[in-house]
């Protein structure tokens, strides 16, 4: 392909596909099919969609036939695509899972967007010395894919998952990895989601909002203030955990888990926070993010109660509380919690607070909150941490007798 692209740093293969698509005149179907990433499927057969997965894996015939089509190394391709952020983001990954089985269905992961993504406005403006990024926009990031991050800390705003003029998804679907694969008419920074409004056609056209010129919303947080302040610092914080050159170990309740798990941890903890709200208020780090959450965890209570007892109505349940926040300053405000707290130097006040999350969310509904408790892949100590205290001992003591006695984890304050 003699007018292929440099990936941008921290390209997503969605928006890669985008913007080589806008080069070449042609539309992103037309390209999936040009570049091989129909992989092993025979020659003939229909296409009608880009599958979501190919965002996040490709099998070795499709990578291989992508690198050598548009010209990139095997490094650079597995730099597009989001599966390799599992070594250090939990969600992803299937290390710490029970089932070799979730290898097909963690892509599927609340909190990892499969079927749509995040995104920052200036960054899809691109860089105005780059002629390139100004005639076919910045790069959509793949770590936008993820559910914990919120923000972009270079253009210090927090991220959008829906168009601000028609208020759907921007980009993707359920069945596709970019939405409307066959509109090449569409710019890479346009809005892709089909325009809510009535119409007799068939298929009903694209939104086509420009997504780089998006005004900045006004119902998240002030400019300056210490709670925007806590929310970026927190962001920071997890962003450094997922670089690749990022701590290999963190502290999770006092002890040195690896970094992936941790993130298993902050999810686990986050869904305890907002099932038992208002419980944590208390221990908000402001005012504003107290109310962020009181908004949140009202709407969330009102979704459980109103989940009826027929067959499935537990997985429901369940799901109410363990689906992250689509608003990125909810996002913030529980995650800070959430991080404050497994992070803490002192391990007996953050086991303190776990057991009560622990206690409030048995209280509420017993096998809820015992799923929630022991989420799959979440650390030894966090979950010493939250059912220790059915041992009627104390807390604190109980997760140190435990852990030393099982071994394979080092204090980390010590």
């Amino acid at each position: 392909m003699a007018r292929s692209l440099d990936p941008l740093e921290g390209e997503a293969l969605s928006g890669y596909l985008l913007r080589l698509a806008h080069r070449l005149g042609v539309d992103p179907l037309h390209l999936y099919v040009r570049t091989g990433l129909t992989g092993t499927r025979l020659e003939g057969t229909k296409i009608t969609r880009v599958s979501p997965a190919l965002g996040f894996s490709l099998d070795d015939v499709s990578l291989e036939a992508f690198g050598r089509t548009t010209r990139l190394s095997r490094e650079e391709v597995t730099g597009l695509l989001v599966a390799p952020l599992g070594a250090r983001y939990g969600p992803l990954s299937t290390e710490y899972s029970r089932s070799q089985a979730d290898e097909r269905t963690r892509f599927v992961s609340p909190w990892v967007l499969s079927d749509r993504t995040q995104y920052c406005p200036d960054c899809l403006a691109g860089d105005s010395s780059s002629q390139i990024e100004q005639v076919h926009g910045g790069a959509w990031q793949r770590i936008w894919r993820l559910s914990a991050v919120f923000a972009c800390l270079r253009h210090r705003r927090f991220l959008r998952q829906r168009c601000p003029n028609c208020g759907e998804h921007v980009q993707g679907d359920a069945k596709n990895l970019i939405a409307r694969p066959r509109d090449g008419e569409l710019h890479p920074t346009q809005c892709r989601a089909s325009t809510p409004v009535e119409t007799l056609r068939a298929v009903r056209p694209a939104c086509g909002a420009d997504l780089a010129k998006a005004d900045r919303p006004r119902d998240l947080l002030p400019t300056a203030s210490r709670t925007r302040e806590a929310a970026f610092a927190t962001q920071a914080r997890l962003l450094t955990l997922l670089a690749p050159d990022g701590p290999e170990h963190v502290s999770s309740v006092g002890w040195l888990i690896p970094t992936a798990q941790y993130f298993n941890d902050l999810r686990t903890v986050a869904t305890l926070i907002l099932m038992t709200w208002p419980e944590a208020r208390p221990h908000a780090a402001t005012r504003t993010l107290a109310k962020i959450l009181d908004h949140e965890a009202e709407q969330r209570h009102r979704a459980f109660e109103n989940v009826r007892d027929t067959p499935g109505a537990y997985r429901r349940k369940v799901s109410v509380y363990i689906a992250p926040p689509e608003n990125p300053a909810v996002t913030a405000a529980v995650l800070e919690m959430a991080d404050r707290f497994l992070s803490a130097r002192d391990e007996r006040e953050a086991a303190r607070f776990l057991e009560f999350l622990a206690v409030e969310a048995t209280y509420i509904h017993r096998k809820v909150g015992y799923a929630l408790r022991t989420k799959p892949g979440t650390s030894f100590p966090l979950q010493v941490a939250l059912l220790a205290h059915r041992r009627g001992e104390s807390k604190a003591a109980t997760a140190e007798e435990i852990i030393t006695k099982r071994g394979g984890f080092r204090r980390a304050h010590r």
